[in-house]
């Protein structure tokens, strides 16, 4: 099964997303645009993975954040895309002068040498905190976006299904850990 770490978004977080989303579609000829229930951030990508390690990969996650006290709150400002051939791929990524990003950086440095200590094969590219809102865009002129601050709560980490039903992407949560919230 296909698995990944993430942080999803709530309904706040992801009505803004969706707006910003929405801007880059109106000045889109076309393009594949993240599915609303499966805006995320994703922490680390496991690909293709033995169903018997979902426990192991449920105590690393569990064990990496068991000490963080409280919730706390990311700002995504930053929305940028990166060309693939004649394509784009749309994203918006984390403010880097936010105080808690260390946090995030922190949690996810904690997994990753968990995984790694317990044998579970994962991504190790640089880790650069950003939600996908669109992949294959084409337009005919340069889409203009203005960068829009959006606060991104972190109050639980998630261990994620993706699979293809019917020819459409779904991400399904396999296991949930809860920040200790005040």
């Amino acid at each position: 099964m296909r698995l990944f770490i993430s942080i999803n978004c709530n309904t706040e977080t992801r009505d803004n997303l969706l707006s910003i989303q929405e801007k880059i579609k109106s000045q889109s000829t076309k393009g594949n645009f993240t599915r609303p229930e499966n805006l995320h951030l994703t922490l680390v990508f496991l690909g293709e993975t033995k169903e018997e390690n979902i426990p192991v990969i449920s105590t690393v996650i569990k064990n990496a954040i068991q000490y963080y006290d409280k919730s706390f709150y990311l700002i995504f400002s930053k929305v940028r895309n990166f060309k693939h051939f004649n394509k784009e791929l749309w994203w918006i990524g984390v403010d880097s002068s936010v105080p808690f990003l260390s946090i995030l950086n922190d949690i996810r440095r904690n997994i990753t040498n968990g995984l790694s200590n317990k044998n579970i094969v994962f991504d190790n590219k640089q880790f650069k905190p950003h939600i996908t809102l669109g992949r294959e865009i084409k337009h005919d002129i340069p889409i203009v976006i203005r960068d829009e601050k959006i606060s991104f709560p972190v109050k639980r980490i998630s261990l994620m299904k993706s699979e293809r039903i019917e020819g459409i992407l779904k991400y399904t949560e396999i296991f949930g850990y809860d920040l200790f919230i005040e």
